[in-house]
């Protein structure tokens, strides 16, 4: 880990002196926005039209990508966790494997990316970054990933969301639309 890197982490690590709102913040948002952001693709898929429903797709394709990608980093680049070599404090369990890049901070990143590439709207846009930027700092603040985790999640995150668009989705949607909700016409 380089020195910036270490400080940054140490300045970020909630700690004993932190507000007592910090660590149940940060609980609560590295454990439930990667659900919500679930939840919500999953009703956008339901309710939406056939427009609404590609952009659900690419922005699931893009949380596919990121996960290989993230797995892929720990596999060839195994870094240690700040927990696993003593520095900082961990706020929550976590298996000692390697930290990056960090798969939240991956999915988080493609989802926000994703979302800004399909709706070309201020305000998703905006709240998917805002969502991607709070589970980074969670994952920081809890004491399971370095900054440099954090941040190689997002360039995952963003190559997983153009890759995400050069995947042909037309007729893998038009399958999908027909089955999940018969009465919306299927994109060509």
């Amino acid at each position: 880990m380089s020195g910036l890197d270490t400080v940054v982490f140490l300045w970020l690590n909630a700690s004993a002196a932190s507000p007592s709102w910090v660590v149940p913040f940060a609980q609560f948002v590295t454990q439930k926005l990667p659900e919500w952001m679930i939840v919500g693709l999953a009703a956008a898929f339901l309710v939406g039209d056939a427009r609404v429903q590609r952009g659900v797709l690419r922005v699931v394709v893009a949380l596919l990508i990121a996960v290989l990608f993230a797995r892929l980093g720990q596999h060839f680049f195994p870094m240690p966790r700040p927990f696993s070599i003593g520095l900082g404090t961990a706020w929550m369990a976590h298996a000692a494997s390697a930290g990056f890049p960090s798969n939240h901070a991956s999915v988080a990143f493609a989802f926000a990316f994703a979302i800004a590439a399909c709706t070309r709207r201020w305000l998703p846009a905006s709240a998917a970054f805002t969502v991607a930027g709070l589970i980074a700092w969670s994952r920081i603040s809890l004491g399971l990933h370095f900054p440099v985790d954090v941040l190689a999640g997002a360039v995952v995150g963003g190559a997983s969301a153009w890759l995400s668009g050069l995947v042909p989705l037309h007729r893998l949607n038009g399958l999908l639309v027909k089955r999940v909700n018969p009465a919306l016409p299927a994109s060509h």
